[in-house]
């Protein structure tokens, strides 16, 4: 499906990144952190194990996950527009994949570091 590989694996490595991330602070992170907050201050907290710190770290993947959803589902609606423009569409696609994929794991990184 990806006609540019350097865009697969820029998106593989920024969705990963995360998950790393959680694997390394999670020894280091107390028991229940804090998963919303109201303006500065924490106003939940969870325990370190929870679904929910699971889920932040994924961020990437899921946004990968759904930008390529996204794009077969317009290409079926769109399909005689798409081919006419296929070069232009691939460009398009594979740069907003790897912003959105990137975009997505960066908010991943803060907020699991703000749980430390």
């Amino acid at each position: 499906m990806f006609k540019n590989k350097i865009t697969l694996t820029l998106s593989s490595i920024a969705a990963i990144i995360p998950v790393l991330l959680y694997m390394y602070l999670y020894r280091q992170m107390p028991d229940f952190v804090p998963i919303h907050y109201n303006g500065e201050v924490a106003d939940r907290f969870v325990d370190k194990g929870s679904y929910e710190v699971l889920l932040v770290s994924l961020f990437g993947w899921l946004s990968f996950g759904f930008i390529r959803l996204l794009q077969l589902l317009l290409r079926r609606l769109f399909l005689r527009s798409y081919i006419e423009n296929l070069a232009l569409n691939h460009q398009i696609w594979n740069a907003a994949t790897l912003l959105v994929t990137v975009g997505f794991s960066v908010i991943s990184v803060f907020a699991l570091l703000a749980m430390v």
